[in-house]
């Protein structure tokens, strides 16, 4: 799948807004805006709020380094994901990791466990560092997590995403399109009754997107889709929940496996060919598990090595193409 240009929305230039800055917007001293920071209980809660709300606006946050670090580069990348529990990311943080550490770069690593608010706090942690990138998993799940990047004025990768208009630069693919593939091969396969099992994340609600709306096209009925933790033992007890099913894609291998393993406690699950198996199922991530579950997993692979030595490339190079579509393949085994 070939890259697609455009040309990144606009960001803030010059230095991040200082708090001097934010001091002369609300009309206080330096000294009331950092005891917003420091001892908030000793401002008065009317000119707290109006600091607070003005902070958001500038994107502002305190800066950790200001001291003997102040006019140095602190050779930092900051890094959010969503997990480390889920070793389906593991591939672009070590490529990142492999292209940005021989040059000096150190990696700071955050995780916003799939939490709108956490994510937001979690990219303030990192601001306050002063990195001097900010690669993420996904995009910013709120106006206040973009607004933060945007006045950061570093710059700011997005992957695993294909947002039309970055922040800065993406690397990924396109979700929606990937669950639309998986659908495509169902219907080929002569699949009728599909169903979805993943989170309420974007990236999986893009795949959902994806798989139901080429279903409705192919004249199907609407898939199933069923909200699970994201966990393989959530999955265990998944088949009971989806009673008639004959195809289900499941937004990650880690729910493949858990719903393969429901599978075969009901008598459900054949080694040999896809064409034998009663319910096909399909995963997306292409964990090592995954090849060594039998019968073997059908999945979506995702380049996440190569988007990770992107994503670093995209931090240390500026201009050029700043929307990277790195694909996907649809890799089928014995599962489906």
């Amino acid at each position: 799948m070939s890259s697609i240009p455009t040309e990144p929305e606009a960001s803030p230039s010059g230095p991040p807004p200082t708090l001097s800055e934010v001091a002369k917007r609300a009309g206080v001293s330096s000294i009331t805006v950092s005891r917003v920071l420091r001892t908030p209980d000793l401002v008065a809660p009317k000119t707290r709020v109006r600091i607070e709300q003005i902070m958001r606006e500038l994107g502002y946050v305190p800066n950790l380094v200001a001291g003997a670090l102040a006019s140095a580069r602190t050779n930092s990348i900051g890094v959010l994901v969503p997990t480390i529990a889920n070793s389906i990311f593991a591939d672009t943080v070590q490529g990142l990791s492999d292209e940005l550490e021989p040059l000096g770069f150190s990696v700071i690593l955050a995780q916003s466990r799939y939490d709108s608010a956490r994510e937001d706090r979690m990219l303030a942690a990192l601001l306050s560092r002063r990195p001097e990138a900010i690669i993420m998993v996904g995009s910013p799940a709120t106006d206040e997590g973009a607004r933060l990047l945007r006045h950061a004025r570093i710059p700011v990768v997005e992957t695993w995403e294909l947002p039309a208009s970055p922040i800065d630069a993406v690397a990924g693919f396109d979700n929606y399109q990937a669950g639309e593939t998986v659908a495509k091969h169902f219907v080929a396969q002569g699949r009728k009754t599909l169903a979805f099992i993943g989170g309420t994340d974007p990236r999986a609600t893009r795949r959902w997107h994806g798989f139901r709306d080429h279903a409705l096209a192919s004249g199907l009925t609407e898939p199933r889709r069923l909200i699970l933790e994201r966990n393989i033992a959530s999955t265990m007890l998944a088949h009971a929940q989806l009673p008639g099913v004959d195809a289900v894609f499941t937004a990650n291998d880690a729910f493949a496996i858990g719903y393969m393993a429901s599978l075969r406690k009901a008598g459900l699950l054949r080694e040999g060919p896809a064409a034998g198996q009663p319910v096909a199922v399909i995963g997306l991530g292409d964990l090592e598990i995954g090849r060594l579950f039998s019968p073997t997993l059908s999945t979506i692979s995702v380049h996440g090595d190569a988007i990770g030595r992107t994503a670093a490339t995209l931090t240390l190079k500026r201009g050029g193409q700043r929307r990277i579509d790195l694909g996907f393949d649809l890799v089928l085994r014995d599962s489906g």
